[in-house]
């Protein structure tokens, strides 16, 4: 597992926004929801769109091409089109700064 340190993605994110992340081959998007932040992957697991495209939505981000929603501290879809759950990934604070585990 691999660390990476997220900090300027998340201090630049204000309410209801994301942000691109690419962490190697992983492509992550860094999401301010209402309950906090959270780190899933960019790619919808129906039709392969950024998410980031798309909107952030209380807790959930919505696809930008079909419109289907997933849970930000989950990954399970909650509406549109039948498709696997999101990859989340743990993100956490320490010493001020914020980090992923991917």
């Amino acid at each position: 597992m691999a660390r990476i340190d997220v900090t300027d993605a998340v201090q630049s994110l204000g309410p209801g926004e994301s942000r691109a992340y690419a962490a190697g081959a992983e492509e992550i998007a860094i999401c301010r929801g209402d309950s906090g932040v959270f780190a899933v992957a960019d790619l919808c697991t129906h039709a392969h769109a950024r998410l980031t495209d798309g909107f952030v939505l209380g807790d959930l981000i919505e696809c930008p091409l079909h419109q289907a929603q997933y849970r930000l501290d989950t990954g399970e879809l909650v509406d549109g089109p039948e498709c696997p759950a999101l990859r989340t990934y743990k993100l956490f604070e320490q010493d001020g700064r914020w980090y992923v585990e991917t």
